[in-house]
């Protein structure tokens, strides 16, 4: 093993350590001091299982850090069925119910405390990352930003009559869609004018609601408007079509073009539409073939480039693609904000460092052409990658020419990393899917928004309770399959992402200790032992029986629980293992040994 892998092995452990033992030591000193307030002689308390590493007595209290950083556990006097009992009222279930329930909860609380203040320490150390500019960076064809004739360049300065002064704005405004008539007002070349799009009637409150299935063939119909092209052609919500004239396409990029480009130009100049054969499923299953006539729609005069399109007045559900998924386009308005290719951040050995950029550098030219956004930058390393006769990816080098902090011109041919991620898409969401990705380790500089102490109160406060709220209905999805358990990881997936943050700097990092924090203590408040929420249940069962549980009784329910969690734990392991490819290396080697006999 060479000395760089035996470094950033170190390196990778000390981070996981570093986030591990924080949120760990945080839970059980909860549990630690309200069991010291509650009266109850604390004998040990532990950072980690196993064999003891360290010790050391105070206040007849063992301080000690075992050999495994997995957890960590506070002992009290009484806890330890084996132990014999006086009946001290210093002895744990000689404490009243209701401050056992004090003691167990402290733990999830005080991991929830911790991320609250990680999250108030970011927002008032860095700010509050935003999107300042108002520029269209790109427009999609055939989009209604495209109908509207918005190029790249134009400034948005209202959206329906209201003033924006950032993208967020822009956002929040346009997708106001219960409104006769869209409104944007344009400045072009110091020029200021309004374009409109009228928004069809029910277009933001569909009459049916449909449960997207995690893995379907083609694209699954999720809208259909009234009196519009699809709905006279006979489809509805939940049609799943598989084909359109005897073809079969990949994403939804390639489905939208195709649909949008069915026309045909007459001799005398005007166009025609053409109409689409559509291969589906019902919602019941039965295969149908519809003939679809499609509505012939003319953009502004000035859109670029200029050509009808074909609409059918239906919205739909496919495979996203990894361009689009690159490109933060508004729905529907199908623009993107321009962002300049300037660095804000840059991963530790990662090519981008290794070839010498710096965090300030900004990006100027790839492969010789010259580049004004971030997204161009993205795209650019994206293309990059080639598959394999194998069916993996590998990634081609790239010439990147960037200005440097202090305005010198340096340039580098960078071949990225490819890595493999599920990303924010349905089908990975919900069958776990990953997609090859190529980075170089860059970022690009957020926009900032200052914060004051007040600020970053409430601010931490907002990110807290939207985390659990998301982490709550991740844990629900993934009981309805909404979510794939594929997605899921164990000790492994946190190491390597504790490695992975570390080295993308202290933001991120802390970010990440906020994000496992408040997940600890989410999992350690289900109602199931050995978790602390089994325990606040056998509490609260003593409190309606009005007689306790004995030591020996929680300790078999304790097991109970233990076995039936283990499955999780070995899934959670498989995952991991199966993510590094350890399955798949451990096969090679075997058939490298073993195939040669």
């Amino acid at each position: 093993m060479s000395f760089e892998a035996i470094s950033s092995t170190c390196t990778t452990l000390f981070y996981f350590l570093v986030v591990l033992g924080l949120a760990v030591f945080v839970h059980e000193w909860g549990h630690f001091i309200v069991a010291k307030l509650a009266g109850a002689k604390v004998d040990r308390f532990a950072i980690g299982f196993g064999r003891v590493v360290y010790s050391r007595v105070w206040h007849e209290t063992e301080y000690c850090v075992c050999v495994l950083p997995l957890g960590g556990y506070v002992k009290i006097r009484g806890m330890d069925p084996e132990e014999e009992l006086t009946g001290a009222e210093f002895e744990y279930l000689q404490i009243p119910p209701w401050k056992r329930i004090l003691f167990v909860f402290a733990g999830p609380f005080m991991n929830f405390v911790l991320a609250y203040l990680i999250y108030v320490f970011l927002l008032a150390s860095y700010g509050e990352a935003y999107t300042a500019t108002k520029t269209i960076g790109r427009v999609v064809d055939g989009s209604w930003g495209w109908e509207m004739g918005l190029h790249e360049d134009d400034v948005i300065l209202e959206v329906n009559g209201n003033p924006v002064s950032s993208w967020d704005e822009i956002l929040q405004y346009q997708s106001d869609l219960n409104r006769p008539i869209l409104s944007l007002t344009i400045e072009r070349n110091g020029e200021t004018f309004t374009r409109e799009k009228p928004i069809p009637e029910g277009f933001a409150n569909p009459t049916e609601e449909i449960e997207i299935p995690g893995v379907f063939e083609g694209i699954l119909v999720t809208g259909v408007l009234p009196d519009g092209a699809a709905a006279r052609g006979g489809l509805g919500v939940g049609y799943n079509i598989l084909r359109v004239d005897g073809k079969s396409l990949g994403t939804d990029e390639e489905w939208s073009k195709y649909f949008k480009s069915r026309y045909e130009e007459l001799p005398d100049g005007n166009h025609r539409a053409i109409p689409m054969e559509l291969l589906c499923l019902d919602p019941q299953g039965a295969t149908k073939t519809l003939t679809v006539n499609p509505d012939l729609v003319l953009p502004a005069k000035d859109a670029e480039p200029y050509h009808p399109k074909t609409y059918l007045a239906m919205s739909y559900q496919g495979e996203t693609s990894v361009r689009e998924y690159l490109t933060p386009t508004i729905p529907l308005l199908g623009v993107s904000p321009k962002l300049a290719p300037s660095v804000g951040s840059v991963l530790e050995g990662g090519p981008g460092e290794t070839a010498g950029i710096t965090v300030g550098s900004r990006i100027v030219e790839i492969d010789g052409k010259p580049v004004d956004d971030w997204v161009d930058v993205q795209l650019a390393i994206y293309e990059t990658l080639e598959t394999q006769e194998d069916g993996t990816a590998k990634a081609n080098p790239i010439e990147i020419t960037w200005h440097t902090p202090g305005s010198e011109m340096k340039s580098a041919s960078i071949t990225p990393d490819v890595i493999y991620r599920p990303i924010m898409t349905s089908s990975s969401i919900k069958t776990g899917k990953e997609y090859a990705l190529a980075q170089i380790g860059l970022e690009r500089e957020s926009d900032r928004r200052k914060m004051g102490v007040i600020g970053a109160l409430v601010g931490g406060w907002n990110r807290l309770t939207f985390m659990v709220k998301f982490m709550v209905s991740t844990i629900w999805n993934l009981f309805t399959g909404e979510v794939s358990v594929k997605t899921l990881g164990g000790p492994i997936a946190i190491y390597n992402l504790s490695g992975e943050t570390g080295r993308w700097g202290l933001e991120r990092f802390f970010s990440f200790i906020a994000l496992l924090s408040a997940n600890l203590g989410i999992l350690n408040l289900f109602p199931l032992p050995p978790f602390d929420g089994g325990h606040i249940v056998f509490y609260l069962l003593e409190m309606i029986r009005r007689k306790p549980l004995t030591m020996r009784q929680m300790e078999n329910f304790g097991r109970i629980g233990l076995i039936l969690i283990l499955p999780l734990i070995a899934f959670l392991f498989w995952n991991d293992l199966n993510r590094v490819n350890f399955f798949s290396n451990v096969g090679e080697f075997f058939m490298k040994v073993f195939g040669k006999s």
